[in-house]
C-alpha cells in the first residue's frame, strides 16, 4: 500500500525506542548492570535477522499471493513509498516476543528482540538508502545499491538479502554483474541492467 511520509518513515523513528526499552529490561533504579545473556541473545538477533530477511523476501515477497502483488508493486514503482503499515510489523515482533520469552525467558526475549528489530531498523535503513538517496561514487552504499538494482531488474531472481548478500552466496541466489540479461525483471517491469543505468 502507499503510505505518507509520515507512515512510511514511522517505523525508523519508534523501533530505536523498543530495542532501547528491550535492552534496558533489567535496569533498576540503583545500577546499569550488563547482563551478557541479554547482550548475547541481541547479537544472535541481529545475526539471526539477516536469514529472517533473507527468506522473508525470497519466499514470503515473491510467492505468498497478496504479498506477491504488493511486492510487485514496489518492482514496479521502486521510488513511491509502498510497504506494509506498521501494525503488521509490530504484530509479528510481539508475537515472536511472546513465543521466545515462553521457549527462553524474558531476558532472552529481550535481547533477541532487540536484535532483531534493531536489524529490522537496519533493513529499513539500507533501502531507503539504496532507492532514495543521493550516493556518492565512493559511498559503500554503493555496491548495496547494484547488488540490490540486480534484484529488481535482472529476469533472473535473486539477490534477495538487502542488507548482506552473505545468504544469497549460501544459497546460489545471488546475482553479480554480467550473471543475467537485460530483458523484463519477474514482474514485467523494465530489465535494465543496474551497470547500464549511470
Amino acid at each position: 500500500m502507499h503510505h505518507t511520509k509520515i507512515g512510511y518513515y514511522a517505523e525508523l523513528y519508534v523501533y530505536p525506542f523498543v530495542v532501547g526499552g528491550l535492552l534496558l529490561y533489567h535496569v533498576d533504579g540503583s545500577a546499569f548492570a550488563v547482563h551478557r545473556h541479554l547482550w548475547m541473545a541481541a547479537v544472535c538477533g541481529v545475526m539471526l535477522w539477516t536469514l529472517v530477511e533473507y527468506l522473508v523476501h525470497r519466499f514470503v515477497y515473491h510467492k505468498v499471493p497478496l504479498l506477491k502483488d504488493l511486492h510487485g508493486m514496489h518492482h514496479a514503482h521502486p521510488s513511491d513509498l509502498i510497504g506494509s503499515p506498521m501494525w503488521v510489523s509490530a504484530a509479528i515482533f510481539c508475537c515472536m516476543f511472546f513465543l521466545l520469552a515462553r521457549l527462553w525467558g524474558t531476558e532472552i526475549a529481550c535481547g533477541a528482540m532487540a536484535g532483531l528489530i534493531a536489524g529490522y531498523v537496519w533493513y529499513l535503513v539500507i533501502h531507503d538508502a539504496v532507492h532514495r538517496w543521493q550516493l556518492a561514487e565512493n559511498s559503500w552504499l554503493r555496491s548495496h545499491r547494484l547488488r540490490h538494482l540486480r534484484h529488481h531488474r535482472y529476469p533472473v531472481p535473486g539477490n534477495f538479502g538487502v542488507t548482506t548478500s552473505f545468504w544469497d552466496v549460501v544459497f546460489g541466489t545471488a546475482i553479480g554483474p554480467g550473471r543475467a540479461r537485460a530483458g523484463r525483471d519477474i514482474y514485467g517491469g523494465p530489465g535494465q541492467l543496474p551497470e547500464q543505468a549511470a
